[in-house]
């Protein structure tokens, strides 16, 4: 048989922290085991850094971290694109000028220094689930400090948003999302998470028609697109169903699980 490979977003994906579903399903659990065991490959593919503890039940073979900018499979490093101190200052500096309130975020350390800003408490718990002062994050700090791979962005407009994203275009990834709250992920000029997954197919060796992606937001529409069959969450956005080769249920009716039992049976 052939082998598969199927990569996976993580939020409004395999869980809705809003709806308060901080695990997948156990059913979805119980299909993605079983695809693995049948000897295919599963994949994380997330704007995160690093997996939630709510998803590590969960034996993948992969991860492509901050939006295919840190790349783990089998636990081998395959790519790791952390910023420059020059790349840090230039950020902080753009940031400053267009009220943005930054988060930057390395393999293990934090660094924010608006932890009280109603905006990344916002954030915190959209993300994770708690509103709660997080005890472990650096709040003092310059350019020098940090070692950073991603930074996520605050801003109260969408004007304030372009405005610090055209500043930083021609040196920066760059993923804004202007529903819900105003925000960009930054990165260093590269990857995104569709190409990331297409490297890692391409790079095992699997024929584009048996890789398989499920998503729901903005910056899983290349992945969508780049794999054999790109299948959007019921709960997914407008463009992403628009582009999407099937539309399976919302995460919370165990749409990753309806989908396997449509494709593999499982």
């Amino acid at each position: 048989m052939d082998k598969k490979i199927a990569f996976f977003d993580i939020d409004g994906t395999m869980v809705n922290v809003p709806n308060g579903m901080m695990h997948p399903s156990s059913e979805t659990m119980r299909v993605l085991n079983e695809f693995k065991r049948q000897g295919n490959y599963i994949v994380v593919a997330t704007a995160r850094g690093s997996a939630p503890g709510s998803v590590q039940d969960i034996d993948f073979d992969g991860y492509i971290f901050n939006d295919g900018h840190y790349i783990l499979f089998d636990k081998e490093v395959w790519l790791d694109d952390i910023f420059s101190k020059e790349d840090i200052a230039k950020q902080m500096a753009a940031y400053k000028k267009h009220g943005g309130k930054s988060t930057f975020c390395g393999h293990v350390q934090t660094w924010c220094e608006y932890l009280d800003n109603p905006m990344v408490i916002d954030h915190r718990e959209m993300f994770s689930g708690t509103r709660a002062r997080p005890m472990d994050q650096i709040e003092k700090f310059t350019a020098e400090d940090v070692e950073a791979i991603s930074c996520c962005v605050l801003f109260e407009t969408t004007e304030q948003l372009e405005a610090c994203y055209n500043e930083l275009k021609e040196d920066f990834t760059m993923v804004p999302y202007y529903t819900g709250l105003i925000r960009m992920d930054v990165y260093k000029k590269g990857f995104t998470k569709g190409p990331a997954c297409q490297y890692m197919y391409e790079k095992l060796g699997i024929p584009r028609e048996n890789t398989y992606a499920f998503g729901d937001g903005i910056n899983d529409k290349e992945m969508l697109q780049l794999v054999g069959h790109g299948i959007a969450m019921g709960n997914g956005l407008d463009e992403i169903k628009a582009v999407a080769d099937d539309i399976t249920d919302t995460v919370d009716e165990d749409g990753i699980a309806k989908a396997f039992k449509k494709y593999f049976n499982i």
